[in-house]
């Protein structure tokens, strides 16, 4: 929240119109200022007493200003309206604009009296901020005087204003921060490619070596050795490659669907197949389970679902070490199309419940604030949201007995018979 301020997150001309519409509706000053108290609106509604004479001197200004920062914050710490006396004895009501538990701003309204005037007070406050008393007297007697009920209504009206004003502020706020991340994470893409081909670059050179001093020696088995590390190394460079070149086709918002027909329990053993040496490095085991009643073939975008469970499959290996991932699938008839369930379970989960649960929010919101992970997890977690999406999916973060951890997608795809 450091450095966003009120103006960057709603247009003050927003912030105007509803200002206007409060003062003109009940008949009362208002202003919206900043978290110090300065004013991001014109006011509306003032009476010639606050804005001719008290805040035209400093130290009526700064009194002012401190009055409307305090009664917000009282409003915030109380949570119900605040209606307080200012420091010239006129009644003030005042609520805070909040994103993420920080005052940005307060709405404020107000400049009216619920007793009548007292004469020898208003001199004595005249003279304080050196203003002359006579026209400051005369001032003073034209402030309306208003029943208490009355007030209480308009400062409940205007902390619902505060409401709305705050939940515009949030959501602006969220997407100012993804998209601020997004960018970020766009800028590093080149980076990342010249870095992908690089270590291609020196993994096929090094193989090549290896190679040929195998074909010098005669040493099949140094030439199978070499093979073997090809592969793994080209796994992994594909794997991060792919998640790249996704990522950039997705913030282009190249979202074609590319559909065929593919065996599920295939794509199952494929995605199991890519993250083979990843899940043999955190000493896990694997155990797949499928419905006797799911449907062999569907219908659908082959290559997103076998990346959807790909990742999901990263996800679990990435919650449990020398555990077990379960993986389950399953599917169900609704309507017209075949619900498919695919379910990766962890035993002996590192994962905490606050880490769930901010997974389960990103997934709903796309709030990157909501996580702490490092610039490759929030691609891989942007990417994993958008092919849910993209599969007009659904996806579900659980914590389950015994330190279980439960990843769950739900996509719908067709049937083929």
């Amino acid at each position: 929240m450091r450095g966003i301020k009120l103006s960057e997150l709603i247009d003050v001309r927003i912030l105007q119109r509803m200002q206007d519409a409060f003062s003109e509706f009940t008949g009362m000053a208002a202003l919206i200022t900043d978290e110090k108290g300065v004013p991001v609106t014109k006011n509306s509604g003032f009476t010639h007493l606050c804005i001719q004479l008290i805040r035209k001197c400093e130290k009526g200004r700064k009194r002012c200003a401190e009055c409307d920062r305090m009664g917000a914050i009282h409003t915030y710490e109380n949570g119900t309206p605040t209606v307080y006396t200012c420091h010239t004895g006129l009644t003030d009501f005042a609520a805070p604009i909040m994103v993420e538990e920080h005052m940005i701003g307060c709405v404020i309204g107000g400049q009216v009296r619920t007793q009548p005037l007292d004469e020898a007070h208003e001199r004595k406050v005249a003279r304080e901020l050196g203003i002359d008393e006579e026209t400051y007297l005369a001032a003073s007697r034209e402030i309306h005087i208003v029943k208490e009920e009355h007030i209480m209504r308009a400062a409940k009206f205007l902390t619902e204003l505060a409401t709305v004003l705050s939940d515009m502020a949030y959501q602006n706020y969220i997407a100012l921060q993804n998209s601020t991340k997004l960018e970020k994470i766009s800028r590093s893409q080149t980076n990342r490619m010249v870095d992908i081909y690089t270590n291609m670059e020196n993994t096929l050179s090094l193989w090549i070596e290896s190679a040929k001093l195998s074909l010098a020696n005669n040493d099949p088995k140094a030439m199978a050795g070499a093979m073997e590390m090809l592969i793994k190394n080209g796994n992994e460079i594909l794997a991060a490659f792919g998640n790249t070149v996704e990522y950039v086709k997705m913030t282009d918002n190249d979202l074609s669907l590319k559909e065929t027909s593919y065996n599920l329990r295939q794509i199952i053993n494929d995605a199991i197949k890519k993250q083979r040496n990843a899940i043999k490095n955190r000493r896990n085991r694997v155990r797949i389970n499928t419905s006797d009643e799911m449907s062999v073939c569907f219908f659908g975008d082959m290559g997103r679902l076998k990346q959807l469970m790909s990742m999901i499959i990263t996800i679990g290996n990435s919650f449990t070490k020398d555990g077990i991932i379960e993986i389950n699938a399953w599917s169900e008839k609704v309507d017209y199309a075949d619900m498919i369930g695919m379910e990766v379970r962890t035993n002996k989960s590192e994962l905490q419940q606050s880490s769930i649960t901010a997974l389960n929010k990103y997934m709903q919101h796309a709030n990157m604030n909501l996580l702490i992970c490092t610039e490759e997890d929030e691609k891989s977690l942007f990417i994993l949201r958008m092919l849910v999406e993209q599969l007009s999916g659904r996806i579900v973060f659980e914590a389950a007995k015994d330190g279980v951890t439960v990843t769950r997608v739900i996509v719908p795809q067709l049937e083929m018979k």
